[in-house]
Formats: structure tokens, sequence, C-alpha cells
């Protein structure tokens, strides 16, 4: 049984349908029979569905998912995948202390069904470390992004396809301290060691790309940026179609990076394409943060004009 899921990055909707589909089919009748559903075909449902960008679905399938597995006592092992999946779901949603919660919970069966220093730990440590960089715990997501570093090295090499992802969160985490020239070379190590596993046109490609924009960005070098940025939408764009929810967070960034070149139109023009996508979804959670976000992209050349004229 895997305990983890391996790298758990964004799922790749292409990848899924067929998928999908047969689990569809596999519990048609499921308003007769919910009951006699397995939580390992619950959390199938959920995964499929945070492949689409429907997490206020996916969360219902992984929480029914974690309700049964504590009402049917089920194995530490399919326990633990549970929390961690709710976990994920909470993840993508926005929802950090609830991630987090459920992450911590999930890491701790998973030792006992595995052992402490098992790979798949490492993957739920480095999800776990990512939650906490995004609440702003620095601290704690560098002391677990180190746990599961140490893990990793005891199993592969370095510059294996299986460290990439661990790279490129250590890259997030030392961007986030504000040392930008060890984020980009861990980028740049990261980007390499995809593009020669995965090709040039893997979602985790876009994935870096999108954070290289990122620093570009911070280091005031907008048109490295607007180029890295414009090849991650277009590889995202091929993978998820034209209006998908996994697109928001990309066209967001756009939006940011046209307002730091002062132009408003192509802003304004990305901005229109979230806040319809997202409405779209009819995910309350999603649509207040995404809304938030460009509100404050909307307010940033007036902070920045505010504080030039004081």
């Amino acid at each position: 049984m895997l305990l983890g899921g391996g790298e758990r990055s964004e799922p790749e909707p292409s990848n899924m349908r067929n998928f999908a589909l047969s689990v569809w089919v596999g519990i048609a009748p499921a308003g007769r029979r919910d009951k006699h559903i397995p939580t390992k075909t619950l959390r199938s449902m959920a995964r499929a569905y945070m492949a689409f960008g429907k997490y206020e679905k996916a969360h219902l399938f992984a929480e029914r998912a974690l309700r049964q597995g504590k009402l049917q006592k089920i194995d530490t092992g399919e326990m633990a995948l549970c929390l961690i999946d709710m976990g994920t779901v909470c993840s993508y949603e926005g929802l950090l202390a609830q991630a987090r919660r459920r992450l911590e919970e999930g890491v701790e069966l998973q030792k006992e069904a595995l052992f402490d220093d098992h790979p798949y730990v490492a993957h739920t440590l480095r999800m776990l470390s990512d939650v906490c960089l995004r609440q702003g715990d620095l601290e704690q997501a560098d002391a677990v992004l180190s746990r599961a570093v140490g893990i990793m090295l005891n199993h592969c090499d370095l510059q294996s396809k299986e460290m990439a992802p661990f790279i490129f969160e250590s890259a997030n985490l030392q961007f986030e301290k504000g040392d930008l020239d060890q984020a980009q070379d861990n980028y740049q190590t990261a980007l390499d060691i995809y593009e020669q596993s995965y090709g040039s046109q893997h979602l985790m490609i876009a994935n870096v790309l999108e954070k290289m924009a990122r620093l570009h960005s911070v280091r005031n070098d907008t048109e490295e940026a607007t180029q890295l940025l414009s090849q991650s939408l277009k590889i995202k764009t091929r993978i998820y179609g034209r209006y998908h929810p996994g697109l928001i967070d990309s066209w967001l960034a756009m939006a940011r990076l046209y307002k730091q070149r002062g132009q408003s139109e192509r802003c304004e023009y990305y901005l229109a394409k979230s806040t319809e996508t997202v409405s779209n979804t009819r995910n309350a959670v999603t649509m207040a943060r995404v809304y938030e976000q460009v509100n404050q992209i909307r307010k940033q050349g007036l902070i920045a004009a505010a504080i030039i004229i004081n």
C-alpha cells in the first residue's frame, strides 16, 4: 500500500479523466450504497476532483473518507492516507491551519505504518513544510524540510529526480528568507532535473518557471519574469485547457507583473480572467481568496504612489 503517494505535485487532468470515469461508474448507485463505499474509493474520488480543480467536491469526498475511517477503525496505513489526503485538499483550498493539523496527524500514523525514515514520510513532511511556509512560519518550515531532505538523502543521490521536489521546496524557503541567489540556483537545479526526467512540457516545469518569474520580478527584471511566466502559462494551458481553475494563480501572478510594469490594461485582462473563472467554481473559500488578491493587486500602484508622495 502506498502511504504518501510519491511526489504529490499538482495532478495533471489529462492523466485522470479515464480514471475518474471508471471510479464514477463503480460508485454510480452511491445514494443507496454510501455506507459500503471503501475509504480508498472515496479518497480516489477526492483526488480526481482535485485534478480538475474541484476542491469543494474533493473536500467532501476526503472528509467522508476520514469520517468513515474513524468510525470503521480502519488500519493505520489507510487512516494515515485519509488524513494526508484531507490535508492535501485543505492545502489546495488555502485552509492552512486545517491542512497543517491533518498533515501532522497523518505523518505520525504514516511513521507507525511504515518507518520513520521511509521516503513517503519525507514527501509528507515536504508537503507539511510548504504549508508552514505559506503560513509564514519559516522556522518550522525549515526544520520540517530539513528532516525530509535528511530522510531522502539516505535513499537517493542529491542529483536524482526523486530529490527535485525537495530542491524546489528548498528554493521556495530560501526565497522567503531573502536568499535570492541561492534560491535561483536551486530553482535552476530543480528545473534541469525535471527537464531531463520528464521533458520540457511537464506541469512541474511550469511550476518552477512560475517561481523563477516571481524571483526575477522581485529583482525588478520584469522582461525576464514575463518571458518565464508566459512560458509557464503556455504549458499549463496545454495541460488544463483555457479556462481551468488551476490557471487562476498564474493569471494573478501575470496581473501583478503587468501592474509592476505599469501596463494596467493587460493587468485588468488577467484579473478579469481570474474572477470570471473562480466565480464559476462556486467555491466560497477560493472565491474569497482570489477576490482578496485581486483587490491587493489593484491597490498595488496606489500604495506605491502614496509612499512616493509621503
